[in-house]
């Protein structure tokens, strides 16, 4: 999170922000960050900014005078939505947990309290977006409808390859552009320059947590046209390490990772005019294949936006359930 509020953040240059923290008896109790990102502004024709980094001890007036505070600053700005909570960008993170609360946090997903959810309808925050996570039983047979749909696949001559890591520059070239081209009809997608998500956290570290054989790439005719990037649930492995990185944390992930036996499915792109071969499900089908190989009982799969039918359709091939939701809230700041 340090990097991300560092001047020298490509985000900067089309975004500013302002952060607050909340004091009582000399100790801090609260924080947010109060954000607008001219660029999405500029893209949806709205004045639309953000609250993030969000974090209130069980205190109602603290979260209050946060809220108040980053609302007064958007007001100042001229901004007519206040939404949140968004931490710069939704694929950045974002959303507080609104159903789940007794599973475990998964890698690179939000956790947040119930109370944070009364705190903001207490406020007068309403739903903005819903974003949904599912979970595959490995332990069962992968169903029949998803192993046809792989078939029908292999028919356009898709061809699954992993990612290089010994060539992780020369991967990038083609996967940021492709993320870029695949995402830029989200909601809440914000076209960038290629470097502005070459700095984002992991993407320049990605060589060394990359599990080639999880990170897949379908090509046509030797060129990428759709990747799935899902990983080993490594949050089993980080808790043991107790959000410290000295030797003996990092040999305690070592040993661990070698216990872990769940795998989370973060997203998948496909290029336009490849959307309707089924590259979706084989994806799937491939890397589901090789968690079961590995012994994993399940795997967590999202966010997925809720108006995402076609995301939410391929995923219901796998047999998935709804495992838990994350709410972005609003509010108008013009009433």
């Amino acid at each position: 999170m340090n990097s991300f509020f560092k001047q020298k953040n490509p985000f900067w240059s089309h975004a500013e922000c302002q952060l607050f923290i909340a004091w009582k008896q000399n100790k801090i109790i609260g924080r947010i960050a109060a954000i607008i990102d001219y660029a999405y502004c500029e893209a949806v024709g709205e004045n639309i900014g953000y609250f993030g980094f969000f974090e209130c001890i069980e205190d109602y007036e603290c979260a209050q005078a946060l809220y108040q505070s980053a609302q007064d600053w958007l007001t100042s700005k001229n901004m007519k939505i206040m939404r949140g909570p968004i931490d710069g960008r939704i694929d950045i993170g974002c959303g507080f947990l609104y159903t789940g609360f007794d599973s475990r946090p998964s890698v690179l997903s939000t956790y947040s309290p119930p109370y944070y959810l009364s705190f903001a309808e207490r406020y007068g925050l309403t739903k903005s977006r819903d974003f949904f996570h599912y979970c595959i039983d490995l332990t069962k047979p992968l169903p029949k409808d998803l192993e046809e749909k792989v078939r029908q696949c292999v028919s356009f001559d898709i061809r699954i390859r992993p990612f290089n890591r010994l060539h992780t520059g020369r991967e990038l070239k083609w996967w940021i552009p492709l993320f870029l081209e695949t995402f830029s009809e989200h909601w809440g997608f914000v076209p960038v320059n290629p470097d502005e998500v070459k700095n984002r956290f992991g993407v320049k570290q990605l060589r060394w947590f990359v599990d080639p054989k999880l990170f897949l790439i379908a090509e046509s005719n030797g060129s990428p046209v759709a990747y799935l990037w899902s990983t080993p649930e490594y949050n089993q492995a980080f808790q043991d390490m107790h959000g410290r990185l000295r030797p003996v944390e990092l040999l305690r992930f070592l040993f661990r990772q070698r216990k872990i036996n769940a795998g989370k499915l973060h997203f998948i792109g496909i290029k336009k005019g490849f959307r309707y071969q089924h590259i979706g499900s084989l994806l799937n089908y491939e890397a589901l294949v090789e968690m079961k190989k590995r012994g994993y009982v399940h795997a967590e799969v999202g966010w997925i936006d809720e108006h995402n039918s076609i995301a939410h359709t391929t995923i219901a091939l796998t047999g998935a359930t709804l495992y838990k939701k994350h709410r972005v809230f609003e509010k108008d700041l013009t009433i």
